[in-house]
Protein backbone atom coordinates (compact mmCIF):
# COMPACT_ATOMS: atom_id res chain seq x y z
CA UNK A 1 0.00 0.00 0.00
CA UNK A 2 1.35 3.43 -0.93
CA UNK A 3 1.95 6.14 1.69
CA UNK A 4 -0.95 8.15 0.27
CA UNK A 5 -3.32 5.22 0.60
CA UNK A 6 -2.17 4.55 4.16
CA UNK A 7 -2.69 8.19 5.09
CA UNK A 8 -6.17 8.30 3.57
CA UNK A 9 -7.36 5.01 5.07
CA UNK A 10 -6.24 6.15 8.52
CA UNK A 11 -8.54 9.18 8.35
CA UNK A 12 -12.05 9.00 9.71
CA UNK A 13 -14.41 11.69 10.97
CA UNK A 14 -14.93 12.25 14.71
CA UNK A 15 -17.65 12.98 15.90
CA UNK A 16 -24.36 42.90 20.96
CA UNK A 17 -26.17 41.58 24.07
CA UNK A 18 -26.03 44.92 25.79
CA UNK A 19 -24.31 48.25 26.33
CA UNK A 20 -22.99 49.66 29.58
CA UNK A 21 -21.43 53.12 30.08
CA UNK A 22 -19.13 53.69 33.01
CA UNK A 23 -18.31 57.21 31.89
CA UNK A 24 -18.52 59.33 28.78
CA UNK A 25 -15.50 57.57 27.28
CA UNK A 26 -15.77 54.05 28.69
CA UNK A 27 -18.16 51.70 27.00
CA UNK A 28 -18.04 47.94 27.24
CA UNK A 29 -20.22 46.25 24.71
CA UNK A 30 -21.06 42.82 23.43
CA UNK A 31 -21.07 43.65 19.70
CA UNK A 32 -20.09 40.22 18.44
CA UNK A 33 -23.49 38.72 19.22
CA UNK A 34 -25.67 40.11 16.47
CA UNK A 35 -27.36 36.72 16.16
CA UNK A 36 -27.59 33.73 18.42
CA UNK A 37 -24.61 32.09 16.77
CA UNK A 38 -22.43 33.25 13.93
CA UNK A 39 -23.28 30.95 11.03
CA UNK A 40 -19.66 30.59 9.98
CA UNK A 41 -19.04 28.63 13.18
CA UNK A 42 -21.68 26.04 12.44
CA UNK A 43 -19.46 23.92 10.23
CA UNK A 44 -16.33 24.17 12.36
CA UNK A 45 -16.53 20.49 13.29
CA UNK A 46 -16.47 19.49 9.64
CA UNK A 47 -13.77 22.01 8.81
CA UNK A 48 -11.63 20.58 11.60
CA UNK A 49 -12.16 17.10 10.23
CA UNK A 50 -11.17 18.23 6.76
CA UNK A 51 -8.00 19.87 8.09
CA UNK A 52 -7.10 16.82 10.16
CA UNK A 53 -7.44 14.58 7.13
CA UNK A 54 -4.63 16.62 5.54
CA UNK A 55 -5.28 15.60 1.96
CA UNK A 56 -2.60 16.99 -0.34
CA UNK A 57 -3.29 17.88 -4.00
CA UNK A 58 -1.39 14.76 -4.99
CA UNK A 59 -3.79 12.61 -2.97
CA UNK A 60 -6.97 14.07 -4.48
CA UNK A 61 -7.11 11.67 -7.49
CA UNK A 62 -7.01 8.71 -5.09
CA UNK A 63 -9.87 10.16 -3.05
CA UNK A 64 -11.85 10.85 -6.23
CA UNK A 65 -11.27 7.30 -7.45
CA UNK A 66 -12.47 5.77 -4.19
CA UNK A 67 -15.46 8.13 -4.06
CA UNK A 68 -16.47 7.24 -7.62
CA UNK A 69 -16.44 3.56 -6.62
CA UNK A 70 -18.94 4.27 -3.86
CA UNK A 71 -16.68 4.59 -0.83
CA UNK A 72 -18.80 6.67 1.62
CA UNK A 73 -15.83 7.92 3.61
CA UNK A 74 -14.10 9.12 0.45
CA UNK A 75 -17.31 10.81 -0.70
CA UNK A 76 -17.59 12.55 2.68
CA UNK A 77 -13.98 13.75 2.58
CA UNK A 78 -14.25 14.86 -1.06
CA UNK A 79 -17.36 16.84 -0.22
CA UNK A 80 -15.45 18.71 2.48
CA UNK A 81 -12.47 19.32 0.21
CA UNK A 82 -14.71 21.03 -2.35
CA UNK A 83 -16.58 22.95 0.35
CA UNK A 84 -13.46 24.31 2.02
CA UNK A 85 -11.34 24.61 -1.12
CA UNK A 86 -8.62 22.47 0.44
CA UNK A 87 -6.32 21.00 -2.23
CA UNK A 88 -9.04 21.60 -4.87
CA UNK A 89 -10.85 24.62 -6.28
CA UNK A 90 -13.77 25.50 -3.99
CA UNK A 91 -17.06 24.39 -5.52
CA UNK A 92 -20.30 24.30 -3.51
CA UNK A 93 -22.15 22.32 -6.15
CA UNK A 94 -19.61 19.50 -6.15
CA UNK A 95 -19.34 19.66 -2.37
CA UNK A 96 -23.05 19.08 -1.99
CA UNK A 97 -23.05 16.42 -4.71
CA UNK A 98 -20.44 14.27 -2.95
CA UNK A 99 -21.74 14.86 0.55
CA UNK A 100 -25.22 13.82 -0.65
CA UNK A 101 -23.80 10.52 -1.88
CA UNK A 102 -22.27 9.90 1.56
CA UNK A 103 -25.48 10.98 3.30
CA UNK A 104 -27.54 8.59 1.18
CA UNK A 105 -25.32 5.82 2.52
CA UNK A 106 -26.06 7.06 6.06
CA UNK A 107 -22.37 7.76 6.66
CA UNK A 108 -21.89 9.15 10.16
CA UNK A 109 -22.37 12.93 10.43
CA UNK A 110 -22.80 13.32 6.65
CA UNK A 111 -26.51 14.18 6.85
CA UNK A 112 -25.88 16.90 9.39
CA UNK A 113 -22.87 18.27 7.53
CA UNK A 114 -24.85 18.28 4.28
CA UNK A 115 -27.57 20.31 5.98
CA UNK A 116 -24.97 22.77 7.24
CA UNK A 117 -23.49 23.04 3.76
CA UNK A 118 -26.87 23.96 2.32
CA UNK A 119 -27.19 26.76 4.87
CA UNK A 120 -24.02 28.28 3.43
CA UNK A 121 -24.60 27.45 -0.23
CA UNK A 122 -26.61 30.55 -1.18
CA UNK A 123 -25.94 29.76 -4.84
CA UNK A 124 -28.19 26.68 -4.60
CA UNK A 125 -31.96 27.31 -5.01
CA UNK A 126 -34.11 26.55 -1.96
CA UNK A 127 -30.96 25.95 0.08
CA UNK A 128 -32.68 26.67 3.41
CA UNK A 129 -35.42 24.13 2.77
CA UNK A 130 -32.87 21.49 1.78
CA UNK A 131 -30.77 22.36 4.81
CA UNK A 132 -33.71 21.82 7.14
CA UNK A 133 -34.62 18.52 5.45
CA UNK A 134 -31.18 17.02 6.03
CA UNK A 135 -30.70 18.54 9.48
CA UNK A 136 -33.93 16.90 10.64
CA UNK A 137 -32.42 13.56 9.60
CA UNK A 138 -29.23 14.33 11.50
CA UNK A 139 -31.24 15.43 14.53
CA UNK A 140 -33.04 12.08 14.50
CA UNK A 141 -29.65 10.56 15.37
CA UNK A 142 -29.33 12.98 18.28
CA UNK A 143 -26.48 14.93 16.70
CA UNK A 144 -25.91 18.18 18.59
CA UNK A 145 -24.77 20.06 15.48
CA UNK A 146 -28.05 19.27 13.74
CA UNK A 147 -30.26 20.18 16.71
CA UNK A 148 -28.36 23.43 17.23
CA UNK A 149 -28.58 24.36 13.56
CA UNK A 150 -32.32 23.71 13.51
CA UNK A 151 -32.58 26.03 16.49
CA UNK A 152 -30.80 28.72 14.53
CA UNK A 153 -33.04 28.19 11.51
CA UNK A 154 -36.13 28.90 13.62
CA UNK A 155 -34.47 31.68 15.62
CA UNK A 156 -33.37 33.49 12.47
CA UNK A 157 -36.33 32.58 10.26
CA UNK A 158 -34.19 30.89 7.60
CA UNK A 159 -36.77 29.55 5.19
CA UNK A 160 -39.35 29.24 7.96
CA UNK A 161 -41.45 31.54 10.11
CA UNK A 162 -39.45 32.70 13.12
CA UNK A 163 -40.45 30.68 16.17
CA UNK A 164 -38.92 31.17 19.59
CA UNK A 165 -40.69 28.07 20.87
CA UNK A 166 -39.23 25.86 18.15
CA UNK A 167 -35.79 27.46 18.45
CA UNK A 168 -35.64 26.97 22.20
CA UNK A 169 -36.90 23.38 21.89
CA UNK A 170 -34.05 22.46 19.55
CA UNK A 171 -31.43 24.45 21.48
CA UNK A 172 -32.52 22.80 24.73
CA UNK A 173 -32.30 19.29 23.30
CA UNK A 174 -28.74 19.94 22.13
CA UNK A 175 -27.83 21.82 25.31
CA UNK A 176 -29.11 19.02 27.54
CA UNK A 177 -26.88 16.68 25.54
CA UNK A 178 -23.88 18.80 26.50
CA UNK A 179 -23.46 20.66 23.20
CA UNK A 180 -21.66 23.87 24.20
CA UNK A 181 -22.73 26.00 21.24
CA UNK A 182 -26.38 25.22 21.90
CA UNK A 183 -25.90 26.04 25.57
CA UNK A 184 -24.59 29.43 24.52
CA UNK A 185 -27.42 29.95 22.04
CA UNK A 186 -30.03 29.06 24.64
CA UNK A 187 -28.41 31.47 27.07
CA UNK A 188 -28.48 34.13 24.38
CA UNK A 189 -32.22 33.71 23.87
CA UNK A 190 -32.89 34.14 27.59
CA UNK A 191 -30.51 37.11 27.76
CA UNK A 192 -32.00 39.10 24.90
CA UNK A 193 -35.63 38.12 25.46
CA UNK A 194 -36.31 38.58 21.75
CA UNK A 195 -38.03 35.24 21.22
CA UNK A 196 -38.64 34.10 24.78
CA UNK A 197 -39.31 35.86 28.08
CA UNK A 198 -36.11 37.50 29.28
CA UNK A 199 -34.54 35.64 32.19
CA UNK A 200 -31.01 36.60 33.25
CA UNK A 201 -30.72 33.72 35.69
CA UNK A 202 -31.46 31.17 32.98
CA UNK A 203 -29.08 32.98 30.64
CA UNK A 204 -26.29 32.85 33.22
CA UNK A 205 -27.01 29.16 33.86
CA UNK A 206 -26.51 28.18 30.25
CA UNK A 207 -23.59 30.56 29.68
CA UNK A 208 -21.88 28.90 32.66
CA UNK A 209 -22.43 25.44 31.21
CA UNK A 210 -20.95 26.49 27.88
CA UNK A 211 -18.08 28.40 29.52
CA UNK A 212 -17.13 25.28 31.45
CA UNK A 213 -16.52 23.71 28.04
CA UNK A 214 -14.28 26.62 27.03
CA UNK A 215 -16.84 28.29 24.74
CA UNK A 216 -15.26 31.70 24.30
CA UNK A 217 -18.46 33.65 23.57
CA UNK A 218 -20.06 32.17 26.66
CA UNK A 219 -17.03 33.09 28.77
CA UNK A 220 -17.23 36.63 27.51
CA UNK A 221 -21.01 36.94 27.94
CA UNK A 222 -20.81 35.53 31.46
CA UNK A 223 -18.05 38.04 32.23
CA UNK A 224 -20.37 40.87 31.23
CA UNK A 225 -23.13 39.48 33.44
CA UNK A 226 -20.81 39.33 36.45
CA UNK A 227 -19.55 42.82 35.70
CA UNK A 228 -23.07 44.20 35.54
CA UNK A 229 -24.71 41.94 38.13
CA UNK A 230 -27.22 40.45 35.70
CA UNK A 231 -28.64 37.13 36.92
CA UNK A 232 -25.58 36.63 39.14
CA UNK A 233 -24.11 38.59 42.06
CA UNK A 234 -22.11 41.56 40.83
CA UNK A 235 -18.47 40.46 40.95
CA UNK A 236 -15.77 42.44 39.15
CA UNK A 237 -13.09 39.93 40.08
CA UNK A 238 -14.99 37.10 38.40
CA UNK A 239 -15.66 39.32 35.39
CA UNK A 240 -11.94 40.05 35.10
CA UNK A 241 -11.14 36.33 35.36
CA UNK A 242 -13.54 35.44 32.58
CA UNK A 243 -12.41 38.29 30.31
CA UNK A 244 -8.80 37.31 30.96
CA UNK A 245 -9.51 33.70 30.05
CA UNK A 246 -11.26 34.65 26.81
CA UNK A 247 -8.48 37.08 25.93
CA UNK A 248 -5.53 34.88 26.80
CA UNK A 249 -6.82 31.58 25.43
CA UNK A 250 -8.70 32.87 22.40
CA UNK A 251 -7.42 36.40 21.64
CA UNK A 252 -11.07 37.49 21.75
CA UNK A 253 -11.06 41.23 20.89
CA UNK A 254 -14.17 42.15 22.88
CA UNK A 255 -12.71 40.54 26.01
CA UNK A 256 -9.40 42.30 25.43
CA UNK A 257 -11.28 45.59 25.12
CA UNK A 258 -13.15 45.04 28.38
CA UNK A 259 -9.94 44.13 30.18
CA UNK A 260 -8.33 47.31 28.90
CA UNK A 261 -11.36 49.38 29.89
CA UNK A 262 -11.42 47.92 33.39
CA UNK A 263 -7.70 48.57 33.89
CA UNK A 264 -8.22 52.12 32.63
CA UNK A 265 -11.14 52.76 34.99
CA UNK A 266 -9.65 50.84 37.91
CA UNK A 267 -12.81 48.74 38.08
CA UNK A 268 -12.17 45.41 39.80
CA UNK A 269 -8.42 45.89 39.46
CA UNK A 270 -5.96 48.67 40.40
CA UNK A 271 -5.95 51.40 37.77
CA UNK A 272 -3.09 50.63 35.37
CA UNK A 273 -2.77 52.69 32.16
CA UNK A 274 0.04 50.49 30.82
CA UNK A 275 -2.02 47.29 31.00
CA UNK A 276 -5.07 49.22 29.77
CA UNK A 277 -3.19 50.37 26.68
CA UNK A 278 -1.69 46.90 26.16
CA UNK A 279 -5.06 45.12 26.07
CA UNK A 280 -6.81 47.87 24.12
CA UNK A 281 -4.06 47.91 21.49
CA UNK A 282 -4.37 44.15 20.97
CA UNK A 283 -8.13 44.46 20.63
CA UNK A 284 -7.62 47.32 18.16
CA UNK A 285 -5.20 45.15 16.18
CA UNK A 286 -7.97 42.58 16.06
CA UNK A 287 -10.25 45.15 14.42
CA UNK A 288 -12.27 46.14 17.48
CA UNK A 289 -13.53 49.65 16.71
CA UNK A 290 -14.33 50.66 20.29
CA UNK A 291 -10.71 50.03 21.25
CA UNK A 292 -9.45 52.10 18.34
CA UNK A 293 -11.57 55.00 19.58
CA UNK A 294 -10.57 54.64 23.23
CA UNK A 295 -6.81 54.24 22.72
CA UNK A 296 -6.09 57.95 22.04
CA UNK A 297 -7.97 58.91 25.21
CA UNK A 298 -5.90 56.48 27.26
CA UNK A 299 -2.66 57.61 25.62
CA UNK A 300 -3.33 61.25 26.51
CA UNK A 301 -3.05 60.31 30.19
CA UNK A 302 0.21 58.40 29.75
CA UNK A 303 3.84 59.39 29.42
CA UNK A 304 5.76 58.56 26.27
CA UNK A 305 7.67 55.96 28.28
CA UNK A 306 4.46 54.31 29.45
CA UNK A 307 3.09 54.09 25.92
CA UNK A 308 6.36 52.55 24.74
CA UNK A 309 6.25 50.06 27.61
CA UNK A 310 2.63 49.14 26.83
CA UNK A 311 3.36 48.59 23.14
CA UNK A 312 6.31 46.37 24.05
CA UNK A 313 4.16 44.35 26.44
CA UNK A 314 1.57 43.85 23.72
CA UNK A 315 4.20 42.81 21.22
CA UNK A 316 5.86 40.40 23.67
CA UNK A 317 2.49 38.89 24.59
CA UNK A 318 1.33 38.34 21.03
CA UNK A 319 4.66 36.87 19.98
CA UNK A 320 4.63 34.52 22.96
CA UNK A 321 1.14 33.39 21.97
CA UNK A 322 1.97 32.98 18.29
CA UNK A 323 0.04 35.98 17.03
CA UNK A 324 0.93 39.11 15.12
CA UNK A 325 0.51 42.70 16.25
CA UNK A 326 1.02 46.08 14.64
CA UNK A 327 4.00 48.15 15.65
Amino acid sequence: MTDNKKRFNACSPSGALGLCFWSLVLCCTLPQFGSCQVLDELTETGRTIARSVNITPEMVPLVQEKAAKGDAKAQYVLGWLYFTGQSVEKNNQLAVQWMTKAANQDFKFSQTQLGLMYLFAKDIPENNDLAREWLVKGAAHGEGDALNALGIIYAEGLGVKTSGEQAVTYFRQAADGGFATAQFNLGYQYYTGKLVQQDYREAAKYFKEAAQQDHVRAEYALGVMYRDGQGVPQDNAEAIRLFQEAAEKHHFPAAEHNLGAMYYAGKGVPKNPVLAYMWLSMAADGGFEASKKLLPTVAQEMTVEQVTQAKQKAQDWTQAHGMLTSK
